[in-house]
């Protein structure tokens, strides 16, 4: 009953009718089927009980704005049911029950020739005159008695057409951008949308514009084909919405040009001068600071260790030192140009933001992608704090600021906060997608500790503030043991999940790939970054005597670091089927030592995949003839996390009554358990310590020894046996 009431209150919400549930509601009437005519004119497509319940929603909306108006003859009209004189099946296509009055056969008349067909086949010779041919004629071709009930209802249904049309001109609205999207769609589909944050149908046009063609993936249950439908809803009202959908807001990122990329930045209103590095255009700090005390901080930033004359960036007349004061660099510190004044600075940068990306060009080399990725996001969140919020350049930087900044970090606005994933070419691009905690709080002072150390020793900056500031401290390493012996599958629940997956790895090749990618991850103990970057080429067999061919897989980890992680038997079994299963051979030999295979991932695409990615771009994987992403070029870690979380998910839900212990932990998993289950199973069934820390590559061994659940078992069985249990 609760769940009944709230679909009322649900419907109750929805307030529009538009033209297209009038031209619903009129196709109703003529009998035509309910699911071509919801598929047409409504956004639920052929959903037939979606279609059977906005049909009630209709016709009570109309009935009641025509008691409003007064006009109880089309509110009576109105509540009849079309008459039906089809067959039985017509019946059931439309949704009605095959009653009685739709087991009656009804009159079917004859088709009757013309006189002149009928002559040529009873009277060729010419024999009959003409009278009697058309007497010979209806003898033939009686007149068919009228159908008095099939005019009745062709009256009632002309009265109904009319009436509605009526109530149209009265009730029908336009969709605006302001309307509740509750009030036009469907309330199941409504609340998908609610949850997403799309209230508003301007809204729906910001989630389109700002997350690409597959902005569905944000919204619960809706899939492709639903999103479509709504992007062609929007697009028939485009006039009364005035607003369309941008070409380039429908195209894969990855098709996108710079210029379409520069476009769709420009489609929305900024705030606050919040943008990616790329885009983020520094600003002139011209009159600042104000006070007294921050031009003494700008002048003693600007002075140079050296005393004596120095000549400015331009060659121009030098500028002599007057009572500890230099006027020109004074002048230019507050335009934020102060580092193109030190005299023996090592990088030509004319301001904070160039300095920042030189900074970031000089660090790249040498250090994992994922890395350089970090440091670029923890210096554009300090450039934007920077630009938008303390308004100053790197030079006046105080130990006050870096606290209050530090502090922003923990909490910053709602407008510096968007979900992740959002396209960074996009206005509604946000530096946080979720405050940081204090694990990422003190690494983003670390990094940033870090980059203004750099910028010191090149003398862009005289000193580093950073260092004077305390940085949260770390967590705890007990609780931190414990959170990896919690997060990870037990023994039960893998075997669940497994036998889950296994009966329909048989015949779908994205159950077998799943199934493929989790056996892999608990058996090998990779990272995700890791995972999605194995190929064939990256196998070893080593032959040795009296033990047969030895497999590894070679592995680059943090910190560049690579490491040899040893295969079991059955795993290297089951990777030669699933690469057979790819067409790729049946000898996993034979593909090691070919050269054209050593660049294919071991967890490759699948069709429909690669047919979403479209052209390849430099990084993503190895194009084919026709510049296409191959079927089997490695997937992103992003798209292996999807993989890996739709499998944890989808065995959660068929899990839930049988197994409900597992269903809950796989509920809330994430792909890094599959390496916490590596490392807690390995050591749980007898592996060596060591080894199961140089498979894992843990530089310490007291990271690997977090897993050791059996010594502390052992030690729990232990005092018992002294204090009693």
């Amino acid at each position: 009953m609760r769940g009944r009431a709230r679909t009322r209150a649900e419907w109750a919400r929805r307030e529009h009718l538009g033209i297209d549930h009038f031209a619903f509601f009129s196709g109703y009437l003529e009998r035509l089927p309910l699911d071509k005519l919801a598929d047409q004119y409504l956004e639920t497509g052929l959903d037939l009980r979606m279609a059977r319940s906005t049909l009630v929603w209709i016709q009570e909306r109309l009935i009641a704005g025509a008691r409003r108006a007064q006009n109880y003859s089309a509110a009576r009209l109105l509540a009849i049911a079309p008459a039906q004189q089809a067959s039985t099946e017509e019946a059931a296509a439309n949704g009605a029950p095959p009653t009685a009055e739709f087991r009656r056969p009804s009159v079917v008349a004859l088709t009757r020739p013309s006189l002149e067909e009928f002559a040529e086949a009873h009277d060729p010779d010419g024999f009959y005159s003409q009278r009697e041919l058309l007497a010979l004629f209806a003898e033939h071709y009686p007149e068919a008695r009228p159908d008095r009930r099939a005019k009745r209802n062709e009256r009632l249904r002309r009265r109904q057409v009319a009436a509605l049309r009526a109530l149209q001109a009265l009730l029908a609205v336009e969709p605006a951008q302001h309307h509740h999207c509750a009030g036009w769609f469907h309330p199941a589909l409504a609340r998908r949308l609610e949850h997403a944050g799309v209230v508003q149908l301007a809204d729906l046009f910001d989630i389109i514009t700002q997350r690409g063609p597959r902005w569905y993936t944000k919204v619960r249950s809706l899939g492709e084909i639903g999103a479509k439908r709504l992007q062609q809803w929007l697009a028939d009202h485009a006039d009364s919405l005035g607003r369309t959908l941008p070409a380039i807001a429908l195209t894969p990122r990855r098709q996108l040009s710079g210029e379409a990329k520069r476009a769709i930045r420009g489609l929305s209103v900024h705030v606050d001068g919040v943008a990616p590095l790329e885009w983020l255009i520094w600003p002139d700090f011209e009159g600042t600071p104000a006070s007294a005390r921050d031009r003494r901080i700008f002048r003693r930033q600007c002075r140079s260790p050296e005393r004596g004359r120095v000549r400015g960036r331009d060659g121009g007349r030098p500028v002599r030192q007057r009572g500890g004061q230099w006027y020109r660099a004074r002048d230019r510190a507050a335009r934020g140009d102060v580092a193109a004044f030190a005299p023996n600075r090592q990088i030509r940068a004319g301001n904070d933001l160039a300095a920042v990306k030189v900074w970031l060009a000089a660090v790249a080399a040498g250090r994992a992608p994922g890395t350089v990725q970090s440091y670029r996001q923890h210096a554009e969140r300090f450039l934007n704090w920077l630009a938008s919020v303390c308004r100053r350049p790197l030079a006046a930087l105080t130990v006050e600021d870096v606290t209050a900044y530090r502090a922003f970090l923990a909490a910053p606005p709602a407008h510096w906060i968007a979900p992740r994933g959002t396209a960074r070419f996009t206005a509604a691009w946000r530096p946080f997608s979720k405050p940081l905690d204090e694990a990422s709080v003190r690494l983003s002072m670390t990094v940033l500790q870090g980059m203004c150390g750099w910028l010191v020793k090149s003398q862009y900056l005289r000193f580093n503030p950073f260092e004077l500031v305390a940085k949260p401290r770390a967590v705890d390493a007990a609780a931190f043991g414990t959170m990896h012996v919690e997060h990870a599958l037990t023994d039960a629940v893998w075997d669940a999940l497994e036998a889950y997956w296994r009966p329909r790895a048989i015949h779908d090749a994205s159950a077998e790939r799943t199934l493929f990618v989790l056996q892999l991850g608990r058996t090998t103990g990779l990272r995700l970054a890791e995972l999605a970057r194995a190929t064939v080429g990256d196998l070893r067999c080593t032959m040795l005597a009296n033990t047969g061919p030895l497999w590894s897989l070679s592995v680059v980890g943090k910190g560049s670091k690579r490491r040899d992680v040893e295969l079991a038997g059955s795993l290297v079994r089951r990777i030669e089927t699933h690469l057979a299963g790819r067409s790729l051979g049946t000898d996993l030999r034979q593909m090691v030592t070919n050269p054209d295979l050593a660049c294919v991932a071991l967890i490759g695409r699948l069709p429909e995949e690669v047919r979403q990615d479209g052209p390849s771009k430099p990084g993503r994987g190895a194009p084919d003839a026709n510049g296409e992403i191959s079927q089997h070029a490695p997937l992103t870690p992003a798209a292996l996390r999807r993989v890996i979380q739709r499998g944890y998910r989808t065995a959660a839900q068929a899990l839930a009554t049988a197994s409900p212990e597992a269903a809950a932990s796989l509920a809330v998993a994430t792909p890094h358990w599959l390496r916490h289950t590596f490392g807690t199973h390995a050591l749980e069934h007898g592996a060596a310590l060591e080894v199961v820390q140089k498979l894992m590559g843990h530089a310490s061994i007291a990271t690997t020894s977090k897993y050791l659940r059996p010594e502390k078992r052992r030690r729990a069985a232990d005092m018992d046996k002294v204090f009693g249990s």
